[in-house]
């Protein structure tokens, strides 16, 4: 077919005819374009939303995955910390007994032990 047409190009005798020739093959291929072109343009829509769609999924479960990775990386320092602001809680509070204690003022434990003292020798006044 690309013979055929070779040699109608080639049959245009004068060069006006080949210029209206080449003019019209250039409308014929601007309008093929145009036609084409919305239904290529439909399909790149469509293809660039599934690749977003893909892409999206993708980004999620990396993120998933690497929040994954990075708890389990932490859970062990996170329960070292724990324990360690655990003991350190406690020495701050035994040191902080001991000075009470040297400075002669009752603990927590003192008080509510001489609360029950007090409230069990007041039943037994009441009793006489």
């Amino acid at each position: 077919m690309a013979t055929k047409r070779s040699k109608q190009l080639a049959a245009a005798a004068t060069p006006k005819q080949t210029v209206q020739q080449i003019w019209l093959a250039g409308l014929g291929a601007a309008s093929i374009a145009q036609k084409r072109g919305g239904d290529v343009l439909v399909r790149l829509v469509a293809e660039g939303k599934t690749v977003q769609t893909r892409s999206g999924k993708l980004a999620r479960e990396l993120g998933r995955d690497a929040a994954a990775q990075v708890n389990g990386a932490l859970a062990p320092v996170k329960a070292r910390v724990k324990a360690d602001l655990g003991k350190a809680g406690k020495a701050v509070q035994q040191g902080i007994a001991l000075v009470l204690s040297k400075l002669g003022i009752p603990s927590k434990a003192d008080i509510d032990e001489l609360t029950t003292r007090v409230s069990a020798l007041s039943r037994q006044l009441k009793a006489r």
